[in-house]
């Protein structure tokens, strides 16, 4: 009865593995908008563009890859019950980047340009791979309908000079007659033994 007991009771716990946090990546080569292609698993060859990156599981939405159907009933859309296909999430190390030349999968390498600025350079034609620059990210795009309020500074205000500095020419001369007096002070004290 007890071993009994003790195989069903070691078959109902989970295992620690499944609690175990997953080590993120600490460095990566893809970004949103990046063109990849898919190197293994069902959707293996197909290509496609990085809608979101997700860092913590390690990884990323891809446009029309790991397409699931989901049941949708009325509580989620009041229009009609069905079936609808969604994208589910791919693990980083399924995927590669697309060599700009060739327009095969590759490795990627980091490199430097003359003046510093790091860029992803292709393990196979040694072309850089360029980033994709979003627009609606930049700071003129995110910026270009706003309005100074009330409690906004003007720039010109901002960049008015209002601090002068201390006068250390009379803080000098102060300390030097400070020292001059204690001076005179030590001068008048005559230990005698």
């Amino acid at each position: 009865m007890l071993k009994a007991f003790s195989t069903f009771y070691l078959h109902q716990q989970t295992p620690i593995a499944q609690f175990a946090k997953q080590i993120t990546f600490e460095k990566w080569n893809v970004i949103k908008g990046d063109k990849v292609v898919v190197v293994s698993g069902k959707d293996s060859g197909k290509t496609g563009t990085i809608l979101r990156v997700y860092r913590l599981s390690n990884e990323v939405l891809v446009q029309g890859i790991n397409q699931k159907f989901k049941r949708k009933s009325l509580l989620d859309d009041p229009s009609g019950s069905g079936i609808q296909q969604i994208t589910r999430p791919i693990h980083l190390s399924k995927i590669a980047l697309i060599d700009p030349e060739k327009g095969k999968p590759t490795k990627v390498q980091r490199g430097f340009l003359e003046d510093g600025t790091p860029v992803r350079v292709s393990k196979l034609s040694g072309s850089i791979i360029p980033k994709v620059v979003d627009p609606a990210k930049s700071p003129a795009h995110r910026h270009k309908n706003k309005v100074d309020g009330i409690k906004d500074t003007s720039p010109a205000l901002a960049l008015q000079v209002t601090y002068k500095g201390e006068d250390f020419s009379a803080i000098k001369a102060e300390f030097e007659q400070f020292i001059a007096e204690k001076e005179k002070k030590e001068e008048l004290l005559w230990f005698d033994k």
